[in-house]
């Protein structure tokens, strides 16, 4: 977003420099020189495609977390991105950390990644029961099992295709979310991971705030969520309206991260 907007900004005055070198030119009749105007936008372009000194240290502090919980777990292959829209790595070691400290019999998981992997990793090493992924998307579900049996994991998690369905929620507002008619939770959910569906879901202004309710007679007491993009705006209202909704929750914010975190424990 800070990128967007210096991008913006520096386009805005290589136009201006433009269009007075053009104004400068006309009132002293001095022949417009197009080489000058080229070199003007040739460096804004090149100015776009840099990384700005924000984002590198943001990716450098990324790389420090990665680096180690790598090695905890033991992963020698290689991982699926964790950049751009997939889970970044101070987001993966809150996860391993959580099930570390908890040692969740049951995690379902909203949106399968590189997450489900970090997750069944830890799983492997210190414990635990086993991870449920939903995935929206067929495609992904898939190559989230193909990354699950090429680390030899496929014991300790499982991937559904859970298309969107419409829901009727919150005073007949419509919202979309996984079909729960796709997967039967027969036990209770001590640790719940919700990183989807994404922001861009059609005709869902609140993608994520569904989780709560429909699965809320699954989450007991002591139960603790990690909810992923807490920074943005959608999922800070989604978190209002769960606060709004449901007094027996306790909600607790992490800024310190590459795009926030917040962690939300059943306290009865």
């Amino acid at each position: 977003m800070k990128k967007n907007k210096a991008v913006k900004k520096s386009s805005i005055i290589s136009c201006i420099i433009c269009i007075l070198y053009l104004i400068i030119c006309s009132s002293l009749t001095i022949k417009y020189n197009f080489e000058f105007i080229f070199i003007i936008f040739l460096i804004n372009y090149l100015y776009s495609k840099l990384y700005s000194f924000d984002e590198i240290m943001i990716s450098y502090q990324q790389i420090e977390v990665l680096i180690p919980l790598l090695s905890d777990l033991n992963i020698t292959k290689k991982l699926p991105n964790t950049r751009g829209y997939a889970a970044s790595p101070d987001y993966l070691y809150k996860i391993t950390d959580t099930i570390k400290k908890n040692n969740p019999n049951l995690i379902l998981e909203a949106g399968s990644g590189v997450s489900t992997l970090i997750a069944a990793y830890t799983i492997k090493k210190y414990g635990g029961g086993k991870i449920i992924s939903l995935d929206h998307d067929e495609m992904y579900a898939k190559k989230t099992k193909q990354e699950l049996k090429k680390h030899n994991l496929e014991k300790y998690a499982d991937v559904i295709y859970a298309p969107l369905k419409e829901y009727n929620l919150d005073n007949n507002k419509n919202f979309k979310w996984y079909d729960t008619d796709k997967f039967n939770i027969n036990k209770k959910i001590d640790l719940f991971v919700i990183d989807g569906p994404p922001i861009n879901t059609k005709n869902s202004k609140f993608p994520r705030y569904p989780a709560l309710p429909l699965m809320l007679d699954n989450i007991q007491s002591g139960s603790t969520i990690i909810l992923d993009d807490a920074r943005r705006k959608n999922e800070q209202e989604t978190i209002k309206l769960w606060k709004k909704e449901y007094s027996f929750f306790e909600f607790d914010y992490i800024d310190d991260n590459d795009k926030g975190i917040a962690i939300i424990k059943r306290i009865k």
